[in-house]
């Protein structure tokens, strides 16, 4: 739930692949116009500062909900945050700054069917209970502070995939309320949930056509520096997607996202590489998991929810000065 609808990659950064492949053509500019601003348009507003790019992973999310609570503890402001699928579900609430909200609803929820799996598919025609989250908890079992929301000033961008193009794009989510389906977009996994539409497109996860967006935060939206939270380990390399038959036969009449899901992996690992990168060049601070995440995407089991937050807080507690320092700088 950003600006530039242009694949990542198309400028003069040295970094390429990052987003979709630049074999599909550009997409049309995302909803009524707000957000149509070409590549490094808005360079002037992110010279000089850092911004926070969470990635995603369903419930891989909560080490990173371990690491945006210890933030929001420390009182961490940063002026944008760009965040794929779970990272869009966890910026909300860093924007919120509802320190252990996402924690308590995965642990409550984890094993729950209206949450995630049959009673969801059956109720949304998705294996996401998007209806429960937002109605039932959101507004009643855990209310979500979308006046708070809308105070903070830091800038929200959810990276969703355009299904025609396959490629990312990233609108401004500025009312959690009114622009909640541009995070149902991001986080609409390929093949268990139903696409979203918006202003007259469909779109998907947005992990699909740009998985952890730092080319386009960096070149395009110029922002100096990016601290950048991760939900594998740093020696983790992405396969090739194991559900592409199924793919091809649902998404047949969509080339381009079919592309963009067969070469996901090699997007993703060179990505990984690029970030290497600009951690040595002193422009990414990465925060990852210091271990193997034995987590999937769906998890029904509370205790290793809970491990993996520890693992997150424990983690942002251990570089804190680093960020710190590395945000104000």
């Amino acid at each position: 739930m950003q600006q530039d609808t242009h694949e990542v990659g198309h400028h003069d950064s040295p970094w390429q692949g990052g987003g979709a492949s630049a074999a599909r053509p550009a997409s049309s500019d995302f909803g009524t116009g707000e957000n149509t601003a070409g590549p490094g348009a808005g360079k002037s507003a992110g010279a000089g500062k850092c911004a926070l790019i969470l990635e995603g992973g369903s419930f891989r999310g909560q080490f990173t909900a371990g690491v945006i609570d210890v933030m929001l503890e420390q009182g961490v402001d940063l002026p944008a945050c760009y965040g794929v699928s779970a990272g869009a579900l966890n910026g909300l609430n860093y924007k919120s700054r509802q320190i252990g909200r996402v924690n308590r609803i995965n642990l409550a929820f984890c094993d729950d069917q209206r949450y995630v799996g049959s009673r969801a598919l059956a109720a949304n025609g998705s294996l996401i209970g998007y209806d429960f989250l937002l109605f039932d908890v959101q507004d009643r079992i855990d209310p979500f502070d979308n006046e708070a929301y809308r105070a903070n000033p830091m800038k929200l961008f959810a990276t969703i995939t355009n299904i025609m193009f396959g490629t990312a794009e990233y609108p401004e989510v500025q009312d959690a309320s009114l622009d909640i389906d541009v995070v149902r977009a991001s986080t609409s996994l390929p093949l268990v949930t139903q696409p979203v539409e918006l202003n007259g497109s469909l779109y998907l996860d947005g992990g699909v056509a740009d998985s952890v967006p730092i080319e386009h935060v960096l070149e395009e939206e110029g922002y100096d520096r990016a601290i950048v939270v991760l939900t594998q380990h740093r020696g983790y390399r992405k396969s090739p997607y194991e559900l592409m038959p199924a793919a091809r036969a649902r998404y047949a009449a969509y080339p381009y996202l079919l592309d963009a899901l067969s070469t996901r992996h090699e997007r993703y690992n060179e990505q990984r590489e690029h970030i290497w990168a600009y951690e040595r060049e002193g422009r990414a601070l990465v925060v990852a998991p210091p271990h193997p995440v034995t987590v999937g995407h769906v998890e029904r089991d509370a205790s290793k929810l809970l491990e993996l937050y520890i693992a997150g807080r424990q983690e942002a507690t251990r570089m804190l000065r680093q960020i710190k320092e590395f945000a104000e700088r």
